[in-house]
C-alpha cells in the first residue's frame, strides 16, 4: 500500500503546483485589476513588467491593448491585439476588443468583421454582440443593429449597455417607447451609464 500514498503525495504535489500562478500571471492580473479601477497608467506599468517576463501571455497583452484603448491610442491597441491573435487565433476576446478600437477609429466594416469573428468562436458572446450594435447604430445600419442588440439581452440580459445599445437602434428606427424601456432596464443595471441617461432623454423629448 505504500505506493498509494507515494502516488496520491505526487499527485498532489503536482496539483498545487499546477494552480501556483507564474509571476507574468500574477503581473498580468494585477494590471487588469488596475484598469478595472481606472488606474490606467499604473495599469500599464504593472502590465508591461508581465510582458517583459513573457512578451505573448494573453491576459497581459489584452490588458494592454484594454489600456490603450482608455488613453485613446487606438491603433496601438490593435497591435496588441494583433499579437494576441498571432499567437492564438482562437483568443474571442482579442477579436471583440480590436472590433471596440476599430469602431473608434470610424472603421466600421472592419470592426463588424471583428465582432463576428469573435461571434465565430464563441456564438453565446454577449458582449461582442452589444459591441457589434453600437459599432452598426454607428453605421447607421440599425435593423441590424436591433437584432445584434437583442441578441445581445438574451445571452447577458445583465449587461447594461446591451439594453442602451438595443435602446439607440430603437430610437433610430423611430421606436420611442421601446426605447425608453431598454434605455430604463439599462439604467436598472447601471444608473451611471450616461449613454443611457442620454438616449432615454432624447427619446422622450421626441415622444413630445
Amino acid at each position: 500500500m505504500k505506493w498509494v500514498y507515494v502516488l496520491f503525495f505526487l499527485v498532489m504535489i503536482s496539483g498545487f503546483w499546477s494552480v501556483v500562478a507564474s509571476p507574468a500571471d500574477e503581473l498580468a492580473a494585477q494590471g487588469n485589476m488596475l484598469y478595472d479601477q481606472d488606474q490606467y497608467d499604473e495599469a500599464l506599468i504593472i502590465l508591461d513588467q508581465a510582458l517583459a517576463i513573457d512578451p505573448e501571455h494573453l491576459e497581459a497583452l489584452n490588458g494592454k491593448g484594454k489600456v490603450l484603448k482608455s488613453l485613446g491610442r487606438y491603433e496601438e491597441a490593435i497591435q496588441q491585439y494583433d499579437k494576441i491573435i498571432a499567437v492564438d487565433p482562437t483568443y474571442k476576446k482579442a477579436w471583440n476588443n480590436k472590433g471596440i478600437a476599430l469602431t473608434y477609429l470610424g472603421r466600421y466594416e472592419e470592426a463588424i468583421a471583428m465582432f463576428d469573428e469573435s461571434l465565430r468562436l464563441d456564438p453565446e458572446y454577449g458582449k461582442a454582440y452589444s459591441n457589434r450594435a453600437w459599432c452598426l447604430n454607428l453605421a447607421g445600419r440599425f435593423e441590424e443593429a436591433l437584432a445584434s442588440a437583442d441578441k445581445a439581452t438574451i445571452l447577458e440580459p445583465d449587461y447594461a449597455r446591451g439594453w442602451s445599445n438595443r435602446g439607440d437602434a430603437l430610437s433610430a428606427l423611430g421606436q420611442y417607447a421601446e426605447a425608453v424601456m431598454s434605455y430604463d432596464t439599462a439604467l436598472i443595471l447601471d444608473p451611471g451609464l450616461l449613454d443611457a441617461l442620454e438616449g432615454k432623454e432624447k427619446a422622450i423629448a421626441k415622444m413630445s
